[in-house]
């Protein structure tokens, strides 16, 4: 049986999620592979502490997690250590499903795609994913991610195929960031959503977002005066709304078990509108730090805000100036972390029907080492060359008042943001860091392309 030589990044969908991060302390992995039907998995590692090689087979479990089933180690080649991986697959590939149960599952296979609720009752986006083939890259990827997700409240799958959709994806985009980044969820409780542990550290996170409001705009105004007003008050009203709900929860999230003396966040999405999120991170700057920043007559200019007002709604501006927040170590977002990235990344990983293709265009912030001082454009057909990550444009809010401060090495990739004493903002910016972007995704039927234009 030929074995089939597999991409990390679709690795890591199937089965990253069972790997420990000590392992990579052990351990560096040089290879990834499976059998035609992806029954069985197999890595290739090189190990650090006694400069050998090793391998590792992995088998579905019963509620269908990828797990190691087999594994041997102190091969002097790598050549040697592969020649054995492949036996080893081989021979397991030829077993029954059950042979790969270990006994100490509990509960079902997790389906977030299995009906639970009454078709009229559908998330207009989940019927999106259900029923429109351009999206099956993003389907395949949380189909292949769901299986190692925790619902730790019990209705994760009916809100996700309702009107909970949007926050529930927005903790299921934080679940695959976190794993990236080498974390492992630690939490037993409900609150804090995670309670992770790390390698270079631990930290919890609060997920909350900024929903739709009858009582609001039905779209972002166009004219500029009233779409300054949406902006510079509008939003930032609404932020306030969302995470002073977090602020005074009761009992306190940063008390709960696990999460005592760690840094704890809270990472906020806006789906208030349709691309609303790309307003996001100019609103929640201003908002969280209660300065604002413009250029008058060539020059820059910074005042404190004091209140965000929008006809008869007001919020003290400032977040994390008021009482109490100083627990509080950083606010978390990324205007990318939508269901367009998971089709990115689900195509860059082979998911989906391969008529699938996508074209994402944008503005990006520039490194540290540039001298431009504005966003640049960039361009790129998504596929097997792509080099984007789940972290990749997340915005790290870090709060000056802190009482436990957050190490930025905990989420590298992402962009930090820390206010100084003359309310200047400093930046540490990643390689490539997207300012905004859009998608354009094609379907190549035979008699006419299907596009879908999709804003983050």
């Amino acid at each position: 049986m030929i074995m089939t030589q597999l991409d990390r990044r679709r690795f890591e969908a199937l089965a990253g999620y069972t790997r420990h991060p000590a392992i990579t302390l052990l351990t560096r992995e040089l290879d990834w592979f499976s059998d035609p039907g992806e029954r069985v998995l197999g890595t290739l590692v090189w190990d650090r502490i006694d400069d050998d090689y090793g391998w590792a087979v992995f088998g579905r479990d019963a509620v269908d997690r990828f797990r190691a089933i087999q594994a041997n180690t102190s091969y002097s080649t790598a050549r040697g250590a592969y020649d054995a991986l492949m036996q080893a697959m081989a021979q397991n590939a030829t077993k029954p499903d059950e042979a790969f149960h270990q006994g100490d599952e509990t509960g079902a296979a997790v389906d977030f795609f299995v009906p639970v609720i009454d078709d009229d009752r559908f998330h207009p986006a989940f019927r999106m994913l259900l029923e429109d083939r351009r999206y099956s890259p993003a389907r395949e990827i949380i189909s292949a991610m769901m299986r190692y997700h925790e619902d730790v409240d019990g209705n994760f799958v009916q809100k996700f195929q309702a009107a909970g959709w949007d926050a529930l994806l927005w903790e299921l985009y934080l679940f695959a960031t976190f794993n990236e980044l080498g974390f492992v969820r630690v939490g037993q409780g409900p609150t804090p959503d995670f309670v992770l542990r790390g390698n270079q550290g631990s930290l919890a996170i609060e997920a909350t977002s900024v929903n739709p409001s009858s009582a609001g705009p039905n779209a972002v105004p166009e004219d500029p005066q009233a779409f300054k007003a949406y902006l510079e008050n509008y939003v930032p009203i609404r932020l306030s709304t969302a995470l002073r709900s977090k602020l005074n929860h009761r009992p306190p999230y940063w008390e709960q078990a696990g999460a005592e003396g760690i840094p704890f966040c809270i990472a906020v999405q806006d789906f208030h509108l349709q691309g609303s999120m790309r307003y996001l991170t100019s609103a929640a700057t201003e908002y969280v730090f209660g300065v604002r920043h413009w250029i008058e007559g060539g020059e820059r200019k910074i005042a404190k805000i004091g209140m965000h007002r929008h006809g008869k709604k007001r919020a003290q501006s400032g977040f994390f100036e008021l009482a109490g927040a100083e627990n509080v170590s950083a606010v978390l977002i990324n205007p990318q972390g939508t269901i367009t990235k998971f089709n990115r990344l689900g195509i860059a990983a082979g998911f989906g029907d391969p008529r699938v293709k996508m074209v994402r265009m944008g503005m990006k912030r520039n490194d540290n080492n540039s001298q431009a001082p504005f966003p640049t454009p960039f361009e790129e057909e998504v596929g097997p060359k792509s080099t984007e990550t789940w972290v990749e444009g997340m915005v790290v809010l870090h709060n000056p008042n802190a009482r436990i401060p957050l190490n930025p090495d905990l989420i590298p990739g992402a962009a930090h943001e820390f206010l100084q004493e003359d309310g200047s903002i400093m930046s540490l910016l990643p390689d490539f860091h997207p300012f905004l972007s859009q998608s354009i995704v094609t379907l190549e039927d035979e008699d006419k392309p299907e596009m879908a234009n999709l804003h983050e």
